[in-house]
């Protein structure tokens, strides 16, 4: 896999990271702690504003995955969950082994999107492009 844009940000021993290329661009962020997120502003994440426990409940949220915090615990899980958002991608939860078509793999963790509607840029990935092509579940 091509090599990963990693972003960090921090205030009080707590630290957010965003993968861009992970993103789906919902904009559910924004829409729970708009005081926080502000994708035109560099930077773009002023932590301040929210408390760490507000953070958590909107990184949790996330339906990409692109954001997540150090120290983020994960349930151990004997399943992998997936499910299909509505005209969008399918979402596996969970800790998963991807193999590209190089032969080479990545762990993944968390909450991943995956594009169903084959218009990302940012394959196996979801980049919100199904919005573009009006994606329609059959």
């Amino acid at each position: 896999m091509s090599s990963e844009i990693i972003k960090t940000y921090e205030n009080d021993g707590f630290t957010i990271i965003w993968k861009p290329k992970k993103c789906m661009h919902s904009a559910v962020y924004v829409k729970m702690l708009p005081n926080v997120y502000h994708p035109k502003d560099k930077p773009w994440i002023t932590m301040e504003n929210a408390t760490t426990a507000e953070l958590k409940t909107q990184i949790n949220a996330c339906p990409s995955g692109a954001l997540s915090y150090e120290g983020q615990e994960q349930d151990s899980v004997d399943m992998i969950n997936a499910s299909l958002m509505e005209n969008g991608p399918l979402l596996v939860d969970g800790k998963i082994n991807l193999k590209n078509t190089k032969g080479e793999t990545t762990t993944l963790s968390g909450t991943n999107a995956f594009c169903r509607c084959g218009a990302s840029s940012n394959k196996p990935f979801c980049d919100g492009s199904h919005a573009k092509v009006n994606f329609k579940d059959d």
